[in-house]
């Protein structure tokens, strides 16, 4: 498969070493902020940030190939590279050229981290039950409200809040501080060492240039193109699950002996490989595909973005389910791979969107324009 991504990244996340580390954080539970910013020495964090704020720029289809290889290896480090895209996607469309420019190199680069803070405890992600007040006092904003389950809030330095300015949906990006109080949320079986967190903002303060959009497109035009992209970058960390618990499938089947037979050599264990390695490969090509879609910004792309996560996740469950029965007790255990792939393919199941909401996005399509399905029109 041919890819644009440097060749450096790819070795990185390739190599023993990298798989190595991933199993550290996950055992700890935490991705430590010197890793962070080692692999954005590598270009990691600004793959789509343009080369003038000191990305790379890279093709969607080709960020989601270096999502996929993350995923594989630490689930926890791909949540980062998600919300991190998102919040940099947010930037890069809707802010003013003085706050692109003051945080799009920061953010590239890994110097400044930022989470994506629109879910909270009553509404959940429901953009229309926002409680978050966003209020514009002169040059200032001024943030109160309380945001969960945070990726990689524990340790982000920004925060794109979604909120209600003056009855109107908005967006603005607020700095960690004294008026910002970070909580860790539970860990969860997933995403272990993503360092969820629960952030309170108590009148936190941001200058004004920092709102991200104008009020009232706070959530049908950046949280929807933000999410569009997030549940892309979700889509291909699924599909790199599945490949990577296929992966161990195939070798367990391979080298295993029941008796007198390599395991793989069971009529029923072929069937089951066959199966996996379907469901695996579909979900990949159609992410690829669903990629090039968002990039060039179709009218369906939102639609195929929810069809693409829905897809690949579900792969990542059926196969990981695979891969469980085939290697039985061994996977089972708290450290072994297969058991963190299992784990992380039920949480990529809920976030940007659990399934039943996405089949609901789904179905609207297929029932707005009946009658184009038949012809390849609707996605």
């Amino acid at each position: 498969m041919s890819t644009t991504v440097p060749v450096a990244v790819l070795d990185v996340l390739r190599g023993e070493q990298f798989a190595d580390r991933a199993t550290t954080w996950e055992r700890a539970g935490a991705v430590p902020r010197e890793d962070v910013e080692c692999l954005a020495g590598h270009g990691l964090l600004g793959m789509t940030v343009g080369t003038a704020h000191h990305g790379s720029d890279l093709p969607l289809v080709d960020v989601t190939e270096a999502h996929r290889l993350v995923a594989a290896a630490s689930p926890s480090l791909h949540s980062l590279l998600v919300v991190h895209a998102m919040v940099c996607h947010a930037l890069r469309r809707w802010a003013v050229r003085e706050t692109r420019d003051a945080f799009l190199p920061e953010l590239a680069t890994g110097r400044v981290l930022a989470a994506f803070a629109l879910t909270e405890t009553t509404g959940g992600a429901d953009a229309g039950a926002l409680t978050t007040r966003i209020d514009r006092e002169g040059d200032t904003l001024r943030v109160t409200g309380v945001k969960r389950w945070l990726s990689f809030g524990q340790i982000a330095d920004a925060y794109l809040v979604f909120g209600l300015t003056d009855g109107l949906d908005s967006c603005a990006l607020v700095d960690a501080g004294s008026a910002v109080r970070v909580e860790p949320e539970p860990r969860t079986a997933g995403l272990r060492a993503a360092r969820l967190a629960r952030v309170t903002f108590d009148g936190a303060t941001a200058p004004a240039a920092r709102v991200v959009g104008r009020p009232g497109t706070g959530i049908p035009f950046v949280a929807t193109s933000c999410l569009t992209l997030g549940r892309l970058c979700v889509a291909a960390g699924a599909a790199g699950i599945a490949q990577a618990a296929l992966d161990l499938a195939v070798g367990h089947a391979a080298t295993r002996s029941t008796g007198d037979r390599v395991l793989g050599d069971h009529q029923l264990v072929r069937g089951l490989l066959a199966d996996a390695a379907l469901a695996t490969e579909s979900a990949t090509h159609y992410v690829r595909s669903a990629a090039q879609e968002v990039e060039n910004r179709t009218p369906t792309a939102a639609v195929t973005a929810a069809r693409a996560k829905l897809l690949a996740s579900r792969a990542a469950s059926s196969v990981t389910a695979t891969a469980s029965r085939l290697l039985g007790a061994e996977g089972q255990t708290e450290n072994h791979p297969l058991a963190r792939l299992a784990a992380a393919a039920r949480v990529h199941e809920v976030i940007e969107g659990p399934t039943e909401v996405l089949q609901d996005v789904v179905a609207t399509a297929l029932l707005r324009d009946q009658g184009a399905t038949g012809k390849g029109k609707q996605r």
